[in-house]
């Protein structure tokens, strides 16, 4: 069965393989009338016996009912349904098969129209457009949160019909070829039979490639190509045949909306290009259309706007990633934060305190090599003299030999008193004396061998010492 070949409901035709109206169907449903049919099967109302609420019940034609790969379709579009809890997704109450052996599933009854017969009036207003495009939308967000992808969003599959207030309200139908993400609950048979899903004018290229390589983004090429639709009453990828439409979404750039419609704003026509990016990589995605749309849309569709804004914010971490690039190293991610201290080595300190010791030596080293200096310059030029022409190498001072230990108390008391070397004395008239010569190293010249008339020597200073 190809899903292209379903066609519209017409509640003026019949089905005479359905139950008979009043009959009660699984004990608890009264059949009423045919609102609809086509080549899935028919739709008729019904009225819950014990609650008395309306309703309305689909069954699969019985030409499809005997295979086992269109009942399981039939079957999936209520679980895939029933998962999404948003007010613009129709909802499921009940799923079984008659005593005849037809499936059913038992939905909301939907006052109104689909978009598609709006269409036959001509292009909708802008505020409308962007209005009936930001809640279906929202629909979509949550079904793509919920793992699945609706793979058939036209306007013939969103319905319009309005709340008690009067505001228009959107109505996304027809989930029985979504696809669900999670490989876990994929039916891999089903999608090798079914290898074509959508309507060809609806078809993103990387569906008319693959349908069962598909993410959310192929909703999204499909939500440009209906408010294209919705706007200007045409396509933006049109052909003579099947082959030619296809050909033209692969490889044509669309149809600009403003020459459809002139009167279009400029942006609008630019969120619409956007949409329909050939790349899904350079497309825009859902939380962003947003924002977008807003500016074109009514105060009923600003709030969905937000809530659009607000529901695909985890849509993005659902995304494939992008295929590696051999030019280059990848890019950095758009999560990564760019204000982040740079981490430092935890060696850092060890290099900072090596680097203040080695400043400390080497100012210890200046400081003692000056001192012996200075200390040099008193030591008398016999003694450097006889150490030179000794032969005797003085090795170079170290660091500990440039410390000066500080002696203690007790040696301090056993050094002897320092010798008092004799110095030259002058007469009263003037005339310099030799003093008188030492008998040894260590004896030390008495005051009483000085005269009383000479001068006393002078004494060393405490920093000469």
């Amino acid at each position: 069965m190809n899903p292209s070949k379903q066609v519209r409901f017409s509640a003026s035709e019949g089905a005479s393989w359905l139950p008979a109206p009043g009959s009660i169907i699984a004990g608890r449903y009264r059949v009423g009338r045919v609102i609809g049919s086509g080549g899935m099967g028919a739709v008729v109302d019904a009225q819950h016996v014990q609650l008395g609420e309306s309703v309305a019940i689909k069954f699969l034609h019985p030409d499809l009912a005997s295979d086992a790969d269109n009942v399981q379709r039939f079957v999936r579009e209520a679980q895939a349904t029933s998962r999404i809890k948003s007010e613009h997704v129709v909802r499921m109450f009940d799923v079984g098969t008659t005593e005849s052996g037809l499936p059913y599933i038992v939905m909301e009854l939907l006052a109104g129209h689909e978009l598609g017969h709006l269409l036959a009036q001509g292009p909708l207003p802008v505020g409308l457009a962007v209005d009936c495009v930001l809640q279906a939308a929202e629909a979509l967000a949550e079904a793509h949160l919920a793992g699945i992808v609706h793979r058939d969003i036209k306007p013939s599959n969103l319905w319009l019909s309005h709340r008690p207030d009067g505001s228009p309200r959107v109505k996304v139908l027809d989930f029985g070829i979504s696809k669900l993400i999670e490989p876990s609950t994929t039916n891999t048979k089903l999608t090798q039979t079914q290898s074509v899903f959508g309507s060809p004018t609806y078809m993103s290229p990387e569906q008319i490639r693959s349908a069962k390589h598909v993410d959310q983004r192929t909703d999204v090429w499909a939500l440009g190509v209906v408010l294209h639709e919705l706007l200007s009453a045409s396509l933006p990828f049109e052909g003579d045949n099947v082959a030619g439409v296809l050909a033209a979404i692969a490889a044509d750039a669309p149809r600009r909306l403003r020459q459809a419609r002139p009167d279009a704003p400029v942006e609008l026509e630019r969120v619409i290009l956007r949409l329909l990016e050939k790349d899904p990589s350079k497309r825009m995605l859902l939380g962003e259309l947003g924002p977008a749309l807003r500016p074109f849309a009514t105060n009923t569709g600003a709030i969905s706007a937000d809530r659009l804004a607000r529901v695909a914010r985890g849509l993005v971490s659902m995304l494939p990633p992008a295929p590696a690039s051999s030019a280059g190293p990848p890019a950095a991610s758009v999560t990564q934060r760019t204000d982040a201290p740079t981490p430092r080595n935890p060696l850092w300190r060890f290099s900072v305190l090596g680097g203040l010791a080695g400043l400390l030596l080497v100012v210890a080293f200046v400081g003692m090599a000056a001192t012996a200096k200075k200390a040099g310059d008193e030591t008398s030029p016999s003694a450097s003299a006889s150490a030179t022409s000794s032969g005797i190498t003085m090795p170079p001072p170290t660091i500990s030999a440039l410390v000066e230990p500080v002696p203690s108390a007790a040696e301090s008391a056993a050094q002897p008193a320092p010798t008092a070397t004799p110095q030259p004395t002058v007469s009263a008239s003037g005339t310099a004396r030799k003093p008188a010569p030492a008998h040894s190293r260590s004896q030390v010249v008495a005051p009483s061998a000085v005269p009383a008339h000479a001068e006393r020597p002078p004494e060393i200073s405490e920093d000469r010492k």
